[in-house]
């Protein structure tokens, strides 16, 4: 048994779309997680998520990985100058890339895929900047994304963790898991190395709008780095969080 894994080209955008083993049964419709980055997690744990799913500890989902024009650009909520000199500014276009997200690709999952499209159905998950757009997609459609990913999320960004507390607290149908590892940023000399006080604060907020341990997972390793390797580590544990 084998779920299938296909990609295709929407708006100029690349999108890899996994659809669970049983899949066209008569009746059946699915969660669906939309992921940032080309969905790189995805991909580093097929194998693992068919065993949780196999297993009952994952339900089927519906998996769209969507890839970035340019991801400082797309993932960024508002503009910022570049942190080195010779880097690039950061754009500001996340609220135009979350804009063709919501009215745009989930239709056209949703019309094309046996989805569930209600809130409590649908997630959207990232890791570092992806992570980041994926908190600004939370406040931004807080009717359209009902379970939130954040992994390593970018809460060094300028602003962000302002731009928080800043925020309503009616939320209530929201699960949201949050991760960084202990060593995040440990050897930056910018705003980055404060990657691990900074998650630790947004998570202080969020417990503070009213996310108890019923909505609100946190979890830190005390190896972990900021990289694909500890990012695709726990993606299934996110998963299991937001839909399990």
């Amino acid at each position: 048994m084998e779920g299938t894994y296909r990609r295709k080209e929407f708006n100029g955008r690349r999108l890899g779309i996994y659809t669970p083993m049983s899949y066209g049964q008569i009746g059946r419709r699915y969660p669906v997680v939309y992921l940032q980055d080309d969905g790189e997690m995805l991909e580093d744990n097929f194998n693992y998520l068919e065993h949780l799913i196999i297993a009952k500890e994952l339900p089927e989902l519906i998996l769209v990985g969507i890839s970035p024009h340019d991801r400082n650009h797309d993932y960024t909520p508002w503009s910022s100058p570049a942190l080195m000199t010779g880097w690039r500014d950061f754009g500001g276009g996340g609220g135009e890339y979350l804009s063709e997200l919501v009215h745009s690709i989930k239709p056209c999952i949703d019309s094309g895929y046996l989805t569930l499209p209600g809130p409590e159905h649908t997630g959207i998950c990232g890791s570092s900047f992806g992570g980041m757009i994926s908190l600004y997609a939370s406040y931004l459609y807080p009717d359209i994304f009902g379970r939130i990913g954040l992994i390593s999320a970018s809460f060094w960004y300028p602003g962000l963790v302002e731009y928080m507390r800043q925020q309503a607290a009616d939320r209530p149908d929201q699960r949201i898991y949050m991760y960084v590892g202990e060593l995040e940023g440990l050897y930056k000399t910018n705003i980055q190395r404060q990657m691990v006080p900074l998650t630790r604060q947004a998570h202080t907020i969020l417990q503070d709008q009213g996310f108890d341990e019923r909505l609100l997972r946190f979890e830190t390793s005390p190896e972990g780095t900021h990289d694909r390797a500890f990012f695709s580590r726990q993606f299934p544990a996110a998963l299991k969080w937001m839909f399990g």
